[in-house]
């Protein structure tokens, strides 16, 4: 089983030339990140892939079809620990490069529950039942590096910026030239540069990314079983986004010390953090339809999400440069600082889901799940910046593609022994990339009459291309990087 995936990502992960407005800084990758997601929830439900749609009875499918509620027949609480490692190795595609390594790891919950049955007056209706979770969605703990030596500067990026439809009073190019990056030696509104005094130079640079945080989801469901034939199920959630990032870049010239190739420049070191907060509202609906003892089709709808976030920032740029290039002893350094903040919304795609289970009596059971998402239809909501809000969405429109995602589980019952296997492939999110991006899991679990407790594995491996910064007229720096991603999650629950 291939369980290598390869996405190409315009993921900038930061401030950096997002096209932003004045402030802030989104772009494809910050949509990304909060409508690509993967539940976890609990062990039973990562192990088996997340294909619980179908079946229920797991607090869980709270997030994914509700209509599972509704098959509690005891109430029940759950609490899913779950340890998360993210290793990357990362080289700048360019010969002179190194491959460098960095692991980042954590501590969260997966899933906290709990679900109320009752018994309404209605003999058709079997159960009603409550259900309170907090789901975990996505894991944003994430560390790499990269260094070498590659023609080219992040200079270049302000330069096209400032000369462009940004100018100089946006928030980076603001900054460069505060910091004396940027600089108008002719006096005639066009922005100079060192680097264009020698644009063959070879320049020395690294970049360390340490990314923190987390996507989780209240959700607040009512489900029924109707006759034992139909569940249906409705939730209202609450998603929950905690994302920081912190960024420190750095160029230098006069690598080995017999002198520079750029005239004037020594180096520059850029250092960036963000923290997004916020938190959206959705609703799902889904229906569980028994077709005999063994067999179950199901069905849902999500609505889009309306995400509120803020975005909070700062920035420092050091920029180290002789005054004149002959007395090179005259050595100046600016360093500048800005800070600030920016509140905007996201609007998430429509998500279908349709699902088949088969139940095999007390011995276990296969199940499949299909979900399909248009990501074309994510968008920023600026409030006074109309052209950064079109422009940031006409990058989606031009870059992300639909989703389709299938989800299969299955389990096999011993005693009181369950033995749990899934795999989740979905389609690359970005337009012409034909790749797959896949997960395994597996798990066990031990079931007693008020008590149970599952262990939760999986594994995803993935290569994604990351730029520092992005020219449209010089060479752009391209970073690969090679990720593999475990969890592991254990449940402890009890049935009252």
């Amino acid at each position: 089983m291939n369980i290598q995936t390869k996405i190409v990502a315009l993921l900038l992960l930061g401030l950096t030339f997002g096209g932003y407005p004045g402030l802030s800084a989104q772009n494809v990758g910050d949509a990304l990140r909060y409508i690509d997601l993967s539940p976890s929830g609990t062990a039973r439900f990562m192990a088996t892939g997340g294909a619980l749609g179908p079946l229920g009875a797991d607090v869980s499918v709270a997030s994914t079809n509700p209509a599972g509620i509704g098959f509690f027949r005891r109430s029940e609480f759950t609490l899913t620990p779950a340890f998360f490692l993210n290793s990357t190795n990362s080289r700048l595609t360019d010969q002179r490069s190194n491959l460098i390594q960095e692991n980042r790891s954590n501590l969260n919950f997966h899933n906290l529950g709990v679900v109320i049955t009752s018994r309404p007056l209605s003999k058709k209706w079997k159960n009603v039942n409550f259900g309170i979770t907090l789901n975990h969605l996505a894991n944003f703990n994430r560390a790499f590096t990269f260094e070498g030596e590659t023609v080219g500067s992040i200079a270049e990026a302000y330069q096209e910026r400032a000369n462009g439809f940004a100018g100089v009073g946006a928030f980076d190019t603001r900054l460069a030239l505060d910091a004396g990056v940027l600089y108008d030696f002719n006096d005639d509104g066009i922005y100079d540069i060192d680097y264009e005094l020698n644009r063959d130079a070879q320049l020395f640079r690294r970049q360390n990314v340490t990314e923190e945080g987390s996507m989780s989801e209240l959700a607040f469901t009512l489900a029924g079983n109707y006759n034992e034939k139909l569940a249906i199920g409705v939730t209202i959630g609450v998603p929950i986004i905690n994302y920081s990032v912190a960024k420190t870049y750095v160029e230098q010239d006069d690598i080995d010390g017999t002198g520079g190739e750029v005239p004037y420049f020594e180096s520059l070191e850029l250092q960036e953090n963000i923290r997004t907060t916020g938190s959206g509202i959705n609703a799902k609906l889904g229906l569980i339809f028994r077709a005999s003892q063994a067999l179950r089709i199901s069905g849902s709808v999500h609505t889009p999400t309306a995400l509120s976030l803020e975005d909070n920032f700062d920035s420092r740029l050091i920029n180290n440069f002789y005054e004149d290039e002959e007395e090179q002893g005259a050595f100046l350094g600016l360093d500048e600082t800005a800070e600030g903040f920016f509140d905007y919304r996201l609007n998430t795609p429509w998500r279908y889901n349709g699902g088949i289970g088969f139940i095999f009596g007390r011995n276990g059971f296969l199940s499949a799940e299909v979900e399909y998402a248009d990501y074309t239809n994510t968008n920023f909501d600026y409030d006074g910046f109309i052209s950064d809000q079109e422009r940031v969405n006409s990058d989606i429109q031009n870059q992300l593609a639909d989703m389709l995602q299938l989800r299969l589980g299955g389990e096999f019952a011993m005693e009181n022994w369950r033995f749990r296997l899934g795999y989740n492939v979905r389609s690359a999110p970005f337009i012409n990339d034909e790749t797959y991006r896949n997960q395994i899991s597996g798990g066990i679990g031990y079931r007693m009459e008020g008590f149970f407790v599952d262990l939760g594995y999986r594994y995803q491996s993935t290569d994604e291309f990351y730029y520092p910064y992005v020219v449209e007229e010089y060479p752009v720096q391209e970073v690969e990087n090679e990720s593999s991603i475990s969890q592991i999650a254990l449940t402890v629950g009890a049935k009252f």
